[in-house]
């Protein structure tokens, strides 16, 4: 299990001033990623300022990197991290020896750099692909950095939220963070979707525990053409027949029970609550038109407000006289019709 007590991205990057041996290459390339957007620096492929450059001896190398550096130039600090694992030149590198030796004599004889510094330009170019190439399917690693990824697109579209303008029909609060559309985009796309599905979601969208009591049932009207008449057709009795202008119908209606809930959850369920109409949004959204819902708000027995004719407590949902023995869950009514 990783350890809670974890450095910045900037103290990582003095460590890796002091110790750069002891990273891996995509590791260092990404904490210097981090500590960049801390600073406030613009974002791209690549932290800015950061060149790589190539070994110029042919010993073998201890590790991915061998040296990082922060170099004084006439447009600035660059940050310059040595790799020894790929390149032009080097032990690793693609053109021959020769090359290399070149390097070495023209450093150690003539104290010039120029023709290593010339090959690193096309190297750095190299490497700095071959990362984008790494981070490009690796998308945690541009949802980390905060940049737009497709495959967060993608999972969105599944779970049917990919336009921003239906998630924004869902309310404020829980409901606009786009990450957790993203983590339940699989629970989303199922269509019907199953009863623990539908409490997995609203537990984890809302934070207080659901529980689903299907078929709840309802008294349904029915209209006069309909109704069981003398003379009329489909009035076979025992199958067709009924008595009356309405039918208990089980299949359409289910009843979910939330709680127990602290206060404050519970006054944004209240009817006219933020929290229940971004809930009813969501239920439209999983259960769709065929079904109605009714809410059942169980209250935490220990924040029961103390009854105050200068309160506004609603009678009958949210007003007891002294302190009921279990958590009270009076508060029902229809919030899907």
């Amino acid at each position: 299990m990783a350890s809670t007590r974890r450095g910045s991205p900037r103290h990582l990057e003095q460590e890796l001033l002091a110790n750069p041996t002891g990273y891996g290459f995509f590791q260092a390339v990404r904490l210097l990623g981090l500590a960049a957007r801390k600073r406030g620096d613009r974002r791209g492929p690549l932290p800015a300022g950061l060149r790589f450059r190539t070994l110029a001896n042919l010993a073998f190398p201890a590790s991915e990197l061998t040296r990082y550096s922060a170099v004084q130039t006439e447009d600035g600090e660059i940050n310059e991290l040595e790799v020894a694992f790929m390149g032009l030149t080097g032990p690793s590198g693609v053109l021959p020896n020769c090359y290399t030796e070149l390097l070495i004599e023209r450093r150690q004889q003539f104290r010039d750099p120029t023709l290593h510094t010339f090959l690193d330009i096309f190297s750095h170019r190299a490497i700095s692909l071959f990362y984008g190439a790494w981070k490009k399917y690796r998308f945690w690693l541009q949802a980390e950095s905060g940049e737009q990824d497709g495959f967060s697109r993608n999972l969105l579209d599944l779970g049917g939220m990919g336009l921003s303008a239906l998630r924004a029909q869902m309310g404020k609060g829980a409901l606009q963070n786009e990450n957790l559309f993203v983590y339940y985009a699989g629970l989303l796309s199922q269509k019907p979707m199953s009863g623990q599905a539908l409490t997995t979601l609203i537990e984890g969208f809302f934070g207080f525990r659901a529980e689903l009591v299907q078929f709840a049932g309802q008294w349904m009207s029915l209209p006069e053409s309909e109704q069981s008449q003398l003379g009329g057709s489909s009035c076979e009795l025992g199958v067709s027949a009924f008595a009356g202008d309405r039918i208990w119908d089980r299949q359409t209606k289910l009843n979910l029970r939330l709680g127990p809930l602290r206060l404050p959850q519970f006054s944004a369920l209240q009817p006219d609550g933020e929290a229940a109409n971004s809930l009813r949004e969501l239920l439209k959204l999983a259960l769709g038109h065929g079904l109605a819902c009714d809410v059942t708000l169980i209250l935490d027995k220990q924040d029961v407000p103390d009854p105050s004719l200068a309160g506004s407590l609603r009678l009958g949902g949210s007003c007891w006289l002294g302190k009921p023995e279990q958590n009270p869950e009076d508060m029902v009514y229809c919030l899907v019709e």
